[in-house]
């Protein structure tokens, strides 16, 4: 076969010009019919002829469906996505009419991951010196854009990964407005392709759908306060007992519990300094009370069995010394 031996379409039998073939494994295709694949087909060359054969009736089928597609919600700016929450799905496309282009139409039980990335450009500012040539600063200076990408992950036959840019005019600071705005919208947007806020039609599961407060019980769901008990549910404090449970202060006695001051004792309460019957191993306050075994007499309290006596002056004492006038005792 020549090099500029004519080539003939696969797919469609037309003749294909010097720069329009596209090949396949085992044959090829004109690029009017490579056009109408997915757009986020990547394999066309390792593709045989029966398998592009396959995914072109699939988006005849696409395009008949896309006459039911009714979105509810739409977000992005240069690709956009359309959501259509009755019917539990999403088409993804550059183009303003989703339609013309043929956008492939994804359910929600498709996805399987959704995430974004902000990705940090930066470019070096310089200035011109005394000789007109451009330099860096000391220390060098820069200026920041960052891109935020979307990326979803899906499940099907022709393609499993789409990416694309959500911002359209970058902004050049983490703390601009816009920055955070991208941020918003790129949550809202990954929410909404997982299905996750979107009204469910009965009957469809979701995959790795996470049930919102309020929703009949799910596994691994964790109740809200105020709701029916489930199991390993923390118990908040005033409600009935449950097991595990701290019992605030105030409320009978549970195992382990520490006795507030002021209730009666419990075992290995430490008694309260003033006033309370003495207790095994504690230590009696320092004013005012019977000598305890181990106990150090304080400094100027009369002393157990001495002989007091009564000072000129009128002041009673126990000691050798008048504690008022200093006068000795006579004896």
């Amino acid at each position: 076969m020549g090099l500029f031996e004519k080539k003939y379409c696969d797919i469609c039998g037309e003749k294909i010009g010097l720069l329009g073939n596209r090949k396949l494994e085992d044959g090829n295709i004109c690029s009017k019919c490579a056009g109408k694949l997915s757009p986020f087909f990547s394999g066309r060359k390792h593709a045989t002829l029966d398998e592009i054969k396959e995914q072109l009736a699939y988006r005849e089928q696409n395009r008949e469906q896309l006459n039911g597609f009714n979105p509810t919600v739409t977000y992005g700016h240069r690709t956009k996505v359309y959501i259509d929450s009755q019917n539990a799905c999403f088409v993804v496309s550059k183009k303003n009419n989703y339609r013309e282009e043929n956008a492939d139409i994804i359910g929600f039980a498709q996805v399987t991951g959704a995430n974004y990335n902000v990705e940090e450009h930066r470019s070096e500012i310089y200035h011109k010196n005394a000789e007109g040539r451009s330099v860096s600063y000391n220390p060098p200076r820069y200026e920041y854009s960052y891109e935020f990408k979307i990326t979803i992950t899906v499940n099907s036959p022709y393609f499993n990964e789409i990416t694309f840019e959500l911002s359209d005019n970058r902004p050049t600071s983490r703390y601009e407005e816009s920055y955070h705005r991208f941020e918003q919208e790129a949550n809202e947007l990954i929410n909404a392709v997982r299905g996750m806020g979107m009204p469910q039609p009965m009957g469809y599961q979701q995959l790795g759908y996470q049930q919102p407060m309020g929703y009949p019980q799910q596994q691994g769901y964790q109740q809200p306060m105020g709701y029916p008990q489930q199991q390993g549910y923390q118990q908040p404090m005033g409600y009935p007992q449950q097991q595990g449970y701290q019992q605030p202060m105030g409320y009978p006695q549970q195992q382990g519990y520490q006795q507030p001051m002021g209730y009666p004792q419990q075992q290995g309460y430490q008694q309260p300094m003033q006033g309370y019957p003495q207790q095994q191993g504690y230590q009696q306050p320092m004013q005012g009370y019977p000598q305890q075994q181990g106990y150090q007499q304080p400094m100027n309290q009369p002393q157990a069995g001495a002989l007091q006596w009564v000072c000129a002056c009128g002041c009673t004492n126990s000691g050798r010394f008048c504690e008022a006038c200093g006068a000795q005792r006579n004896r």
